[in-house]
């Protein structure tokens, strides 16, 4: 969703004029082309990272949003990296942290790491993601809209949730909907279910903090769906 004239102007003539024809190209669809939509955006992201970074990180916002998310923002951006390296989102598939320490992700997250940009290219991106979404949230307010936001009920066995809070999920099993006038033969949604005993011990944290987090840009949300 993001609007890549937000994030930094491309220089290059050549290139500018390449990503105005994708642009117009990919707006006469008439339906959204998400996976060409996404290649696209991924050429002007590795394209504008490394002249827009630096300014970026140096910026207040930046550092103050950074250290308001680092919690989940580090082990996000170190799994997308790994995903990516290993050519699987499959954790259990990949040749080094398959199984999640802190202290080794830290490591590698750090700024004097050689891989330290293919990890901070996923901060940049939530960075202008957080922007975006604020201003959004900000203009709708300003006009009395209200915006409500869904937040699924599941997550993916091959998530950084999974990855990094294993013991929270029963990935044995797969959660889904019983047979009814939707489908005779119900539906495995194929992601895990809650060990609801250990969340309770730290009195769900684990969902509160999603909660805290998505407040920042709704006035209302809805777990979806519960059966």
């Amino acid at each position: 969703y993001l609007r890549l004239d937000k994030i930094g102007k491309i220089k290059n003539k050549e290139r500018k004029a390449y990503f105005e024809a994708k642009r117009l190209e990919l707006n006469e669809k008439t339906f959204s082309d998400y996976q060409n939509v996404m290649n696209t955006k991924w050429e002007y992201f590795e394209e504008i990272f490394p002249t827009e970074s630096k300014k970026v990180f140096d910026s207040y916002e930046y550092k103050l949003f950074f250290e308001n998310n680092k919690e989940w923002l580090i082990p996000y951006a170190a799994f997308s990296y790994l995903r990516n390296l290993n050519g699987t989102p499959e954790f259990g598939k990949w040749e080094n942290h398959s199984v999640y320490n802190q202290t080794e992700i830290e490591k590698l997250s750090h700024p004097t790491n050689e891989y330290f940009p293919k990890i901070a290219i996923y901060y940049f991106l939530q960075f202008h993601l957080h922007l975006q979404l604020s201003e959004v949230h900000e203009y709708a307010r300003s006009k009395g809209i209200a915006i409500k936001g869904d937040i699924p009920i599941g997550v993916s066995p091959r998530s950084v949730d999974a990855w990094t809070d294993p013991q929270l999920f029963n990935t044995q099993v797969q959660a889904g909907a019983p047979p009814d006038d939707f489908s005779v033969t119900g539906q495995n949604w194929g992601f895990p279910t809650y060990n609801w005993q250990l969340m309770a011990e730290d009195g769900y944290q684990w969902w509160k903090k999603r909660f805290q987090k998505l407040s920042e840009y709704f006035d209302a949300y809805r777990i979806d769906h519960i059966l």
